[in-house]
């Protein structure tokens, strides 16, 4: 079990929303500094904290927990003393041994925040958006400016409402590598100034609803106003999965399946032109 100190720093991760790994040291022969029972704790950043003594063994220990947070899966990792991955142990303890020498072998445990969807914008779509979101296990966040459409009563098993400023909202909440961010809102005034707030942000996904013409103009002004035009590329946009949706439902629908085929790794076609963009530059 970890120790009051890294229970401590755990539960302040986990308040913090960061992802991060616990390694734990359960099997080290030969290998000067590791004994079982040492920790580490590993964010996803790379910020490195824990027992293990400073080296090559440490570094690689790092950097497959930091894939594993990525991968999002529990795993045993197995080093030599010069930190060179092993291969997973066949046979027994016994053989390992005689076979292979000085070896490190770890756990690692990844701690992930729930995944988060922020919907920026209350109006027609956020509302099913929102709905459909929960049904998938999602924390859900609504943000809009005018308090009349962001309610309890709209958005009754959202976890939060808030009423307030898009830009000065989008600027306090925590977003990370499990935060995917929905821009519905009314105008595209607000949609510059929420990304220019998020556009550099950890959020594997940032889509933006919008005609064609809209999102390019969108992206003009933004590129004029200083931000690369590469870190734009990032965004979904014109928004959704290509399922000819036309009313509020589907378009959420479509929304979501975009989000979920990104996070799952699908095959979908997308509406968004962010593969012409890439392209043209």
């Amino acid at each position: 079990m970890a120790t009051p100190s890294y229970a401590g720093r755990m539960a302040a991760l986990l308040d913090e929303e960061r992802p991060f790994a616990l390694v734990t040291v359960i099997r080290a022969r030969e290998v000067a500094g590791y004994v079982p029972g040492q920790k580490l704790i590993v964010t996803d950043c790379g910020t490195v904290e824990g027992d293990l003594p400073p080296g090559a063994v440490r570094e690689a220990i790092a950097a497959a927990a930091q894939a594993a947070i990525a991968g999002e899966h529990i795993q045993l990792a197995r080093f030599t003393s010069a930190g060179a991955p092993l291969p997973a142990r066949g046979g027994s303890l016994r053989q390992a041994e005689q076979r292979e020498g000085a070896v490190v072998e770890v756990s690692i445990q990844p701690h992930l925040p729930q995944e988060h969807l922020i919907i920026a914008g209350a109006g027609h779509i956020g509302e099913p958006l929102a709905q459909i979101a929960k049904v998938l296990g999602y924390r859900v966040t609504v943000v809009d400016d005018r308090a009349h459409f962001a309610n309890r009563e709209r958005f009754p098993d959202a976890d939060r409402v808030i009423a307030a400023g898009f830009a000065e909202t989008m600027a306090q909440l925590r977003l990370h590598m499990r935060t995917y961010i929905v821009l519905v809102t009314r105008g595209h005034e607000h949609d510059e100034a929420i990304l220019e707030q998020i556009i550099s942000s950890p959020a594997p996904y940032i889509g933006m609803i919008g005609s064609k013409r809209r999102v390019l103009v969108v992206f003009e002004r933004l590129v004029a106003e200083g931000i690369p035009d590469e870190k734009l590329h990032r965004v979904y946009a014109p928004i959704g999965l290509d399922i000819g949706a036309r009313w509020p439902e589907e378009i959420a629908l479509a929304i979501m399946a975009e989000i979920v085929n990104l996070r799952r790794g699908g095959g979908a076609p997308s509406l968004s032109l962010r593969a012409q963009r890439a392209t043209d530059h």
